[in-house]
């Protein structure tokens, strides 16, 4: 018996060790250079996660295929598009998004007066110093066609018109060009410049700041009368440039369509260096005449085609079946209007306080129950939740950045804020992560009933749920890999209540609702309806349950708490230049997608898997005697596993780059300043 026992120990350890050796050999082929421990580490689980995206993108081609756009919109909010789809996915995502099919922008035109109940005009001085947050050439011009809408005293002639026009197309172009900085080029045997093989000219750059401008005036000629031109709708059109071309599709070149590469920032600049840059700007934001760019063409270092900086094979490309109904319906005009809308959504806040006010008095005349933290409020409101989280969550980091006057967001050089609430980070954030952030509010979708959608647009009169199917099952069953159980700012039983119905028509219904649930472990009806929707949901995709612009809040906060002792560090100057230009938070990420189809890395992944299965069935033979390389082969596989826990507060194990652990942890802030605040409103009314 002992003999036995003795040759199923040698056997599993053989199998054991067996499955090392050959693990340790496959790690080598993946990793041929010698590296840390730390290092390899990292490289793995950057091998995983581009055999994921592989997975992903295949996924989102079927997506496509079928036109499903609540799966796309899904995936674009948890996920984010790759960026080898966001041209095609975008539109698609635009096309059905509630805030394009039912819009409501807050305007810059006139202004709420509550002494009077009624809005007034803004005088030309009152929107320089309440909108404009650089000191641009712009006033406010109107476009021709609209330029009396506003006004009762319509004496304007038409010398004066031509004028405004010419100088808005100015402003415009002006405030394009500042995202042009360098031009790249080489020098020929006789020493005069000539343009790079297989590269972009200035001449497309010219051709699409052209476009762009057309872009923008169009947009101000349909919504003039509400909202007048700021410089952050030149950054909206670069910002979408940056990913769905504004040059006419080409779907026969390979090499993708052509966009921005996005604006380099640098945070080592002298004095002497940004006024060398200033000077440069100045020079190349000068339009070349056809004939010098002929005679002297240079290469564009703004432009390139896509598939060449983030390669999408031929092989994978034919899986595509575009047609009428899933691609080509909307121009780069109408992209770039729907876009707009979404970022400068607002719901109707003045029809919002007066029904809750009259149906939940304050007992104080100064307080109001109006607070719509799951609905969304305007741009005022999203300013006061922003710096009452930031005290909050950050009181060492609010204190030194409220106290110094230069980085208050008030003065004409630090508008930083105004960049990243009203203008949704595009200028502030890098080109990845402004694509990330925007994948978000593109991909946010409320539950599919009118309830619900009212419940966030509450000025609406449209009828327009039987858009938003259930996805494919089908579709859903193969790829279930990417279905989490939750909305990223999820809150324990908010996904139960029936948010816009006659029970909770507002936030502060919802609030008490959240309160009294959570309050008591054992809630009969929390077990109950959880049951119900565990039931009737098998194939139901998590919808997104609070405002896309608050969802925004937090993350920015997260942004700030994943870098709090850098910011602590800094001098004031640097503390601004980081406000202002935010470094990348999506290093891994953008490094995996551009790496995605560059190896054969990820084909030696599943024998690698295979290996740990193989080990973990041999250890069962003996549980007692091959503890200790479980252990190991726990050891070794963790490391290439993603974790599936939410990255707690005050977690310092930041160092993955990746925009979905920071989208967690802004969940985590919202889920925790949430709680507080119902604690504390609960605690004052008692």
């Amino acid at each position: 018996m002992n003999d036995s026992f003795n040759c199923k120990i040698v056997h599993v350890l053989k199998l054991t060790f067996h499955s090392f050796a050959k693990g340790f050999e496959i790690i080598n082929q993946i990793m041929p250079d010698k590296k840390t421990p730390i290092s390899n580490s990292h490289h793995l689980k950057n091998v995983k996660q581009q055999f994921r995206n592989r997975q992903l993108i295949e996924t989102i081609i079927e997506l496509i295929n079928i036109n499903d756009h609540s799966s796309l919109a899904y995936i674009a909010r948890n996920d984010g598009i790759p960026p080898q789809l966001r041209h095609l996915v975008w539109p698609i995502l635009l096309k059905y998004h509630p805030m394009c099919i039912s819009p409501n922008i807050f305007p810059n035109t006139v202004s709420w007066d509550s002494t009077t109940n009624s809005y007034h005009a803004l005088n030309d001085k009152q929107k320089q110093h309440q909108l404009q947050p650089t000191s641009s050439k712009n006033t406010d011009t109107e476009d021709t066609e609209d330029n009396n809408l506003l006004s009762s005293s319509s004496t304007t002639t038409t010398t004066t018109n031509t004028n405004n026009n010419h100088d808005l197309e100015s402003t415009i172009i002006h405030d394009l060009k500042k995202y042009f900085h360098t031009r790249h080029h080489s020098t020929n045997s006789n020493g005069k410049e000539q343009l790079l093989e297989d590269t972009l000219s200035i001449h497309e750059e010219h051709q699409i700041i052209e476009i762009l401008k057309n872009t923008i005036l169009k947009f101000l000629n349909k919504w003039s009368q509400i909202f007048k031109y700021e410089n952050g709708l030149a950054w909206v059109a670069l910002g979408l440039a940056e990913w769905c071309s504004p040059l006419p599709n080409n779907d026969n070149n390979l090499r993708g369509p052509i966009l921005l590469t996005g604006k380099r920032h640098s945070h080592s600049h002298t004095h002497s260096s940004s006024a060398r840059d200033t000077q440069n700007d100045n020079r190349n934001s000068k339009v070349s005449s056809p004939k010098e760019e002929e005679e002297n063409p240079l290469s564009s270092q703004s432009l390139a085609y896509l598939y060449d900086e983030y390669p999408f094979p031929k092989k994978i490309q034919s899986k595509l079946k575009l047609t009428n109904v899933n691609s080509n319906f909307f121009l780069f005009d109408q992209l770039f209007e729907r876009i707009t809308l979404i970022i400068l959504h607002s719901p109707d806040t003045t029809m919002a306080h007066r029904r809750i006010n009259k149906e939940f008095p304050s007992q104080e005349s100064n307080l109001t129950n109006y607070f719509p933290i799951l609905s969304g409020g305007d741009l005022s409101f999203q300013t006061q939740v922003f710096f009452k989280t930031f005290s909050s969550i950050l009181p060492e980091l609010y204190q030194p950045l409220t106290e110094e006057s230069s980085l208050q967001p008030t003065s004409v050089k630090t508008k930083w804020l105004y960049w990243w609430l009203k203008f949704s980070g595009s200028r502030s954030l890098q080109r990845q992560d402004r694509g990330r952030l925007w994948d978000l509010l593109l991909g946010w979708r409320p539950k599919p009933n009118m309830d619900t959608i009212n419940f966030f647009l509450n000025y609406n009169n449209k009828k327009f749920d039987q858009l938003y199917k259930g996805p494919d099952k089908n579709t859903i069953c193969d790829h279930e890999i990417f279905i989490k159980k939750n909305d990223p700012f999820w809150f324990p039983d908010l996904d139960c209540i029936a948010l816009g119905s006659n029970k909770f028509p507002y936030d502060y219904n919802v609030f008490k609702e959240l309160l009294y649930r959570n309050r008591y472990e054992d809630n009969p009806i929390r077990d109950q309806q959880q049951i119900e929707q565990s039931a009737s949901s098998s194939y139901m995709l998590p919808y997104s349950l609070i405002d896309p612009h608050v969802e925004m809040i937090f993350i920015y906060i997260a942004i700030l708490q994943y870098n709090e002792f850098k910011l602590l560090e800094f001098e004031e100057t640097e503390i601004l230049e980081f406000l202002n230009n935010i470094p990348m938070i999506s290093k891994t990420d953008d490094f995996n997608f551009k790496k995605l189809y560059d190896s054969e890395n990820n084909k030696l992944l599943p024998e690698l898997e295979n290996l740990s299965s193989t080990a973990t069935i041999a250890s069962t033979n003996n549980n007692s005697t091959t503890s200790i390389a479980n252990k190991s082969l726990s050891s070794m596989s963790s490391t290439t596993s993603a974790s599936h826990m939410l990255i707690e507060l005050g977690n310092d194990g930041k160092s993955s780059h990746s925009f979905n652990n920071l989208l967690n942890m802004a969940g985590d802030i919202w889920r925790k300043w949430l709680w507080r605040e119902l604690e504390e409103t609960s605690t004052n009314d008692g």
